[in-house]
């Protein structure tokens, strides 16, 4: 037998638990959300980062969050991400109203105007986000655009022009310390 102080390991053996229905609609949905996240990790973490600061908690877990319980829809099929109520970000900061999308050849331009301009910085940063789905691949503005320049322009690279993209519009202070909701514009094709 065993000797005093020494314990015996007794192996723990899983029954084969059966997954509820309930329990498999919960994790198609993560799935599904997760992967529809993921190409777009680097932005949500700079998005979701003030939130992620004022509540102890993660980036990517907030957008997850706020994904599963207010962007997945039901279909016959399973679960599926409604791209208009995503967020990729979630701040302090006044968001852009009436951006309008210009579709051209080799890039995508959204302009606005500019509201309520005594109550924002003009030097915030405008960052247009072009996110192909299927594909898994976003393109982001690398060149930095100015609330006061009244636009924004994302450049499409040769070979994914004839692509279709959801939109979405965030906008960060200089710092890039704070952000606005993101604003999702819609679906852009050629």
């Amino acid at each position: 037998m065993g000797h005093a102080g020494s314990a015996h390991i007794i192996p723990r053996i899983m029954a084969n638990k059966t997954i509820s229905p309930a329990q498999q609609r919960v994790r198609a949905a993560f799935k599904v959300g997760a992967a529809f996240l993921a190409p777009l990790n680097g932005l949500i973490k700079k998005g979701f980062a003030e939130m992620a600061k004022r509540k102890n908690s993660l980036a990517s877990g907030l957008a997850l969050g706020y994904t599963l319980q207010m962007a997945i829809k039901y279909e016959t099929d399973g679960p599926v991400v409604d791209p208009a109520l995503v967020r990729l970000s979630e701040g302090s900061l006044w968001g852009v109203v009436n951006g309008q999308v210009h579709r051209y050849v080799d890039r995508i331009e959204v302009a606005h105007e500019m509201q309520f301009s005594s109550l924002v910085n003009h030097d915030d940063r405008l960052i247009l986000c072009a996110y192909q789905v299927e594909k898994g691949y976003a393109f982001v503005n690398e060149q930095i655009w100015q609330r006061r320049e009244g636009k924004v322009v994302v450049p499409i690279p040769e070979g994914f022009q004839d692509d279709g993209f959801h939109l979405y519009l965030l906008v960060s202070n200089r710092k890039g310390s704070k952000y606005s909701r993101s604003l999702y514009l819609g679906y852009s094709t050629k």
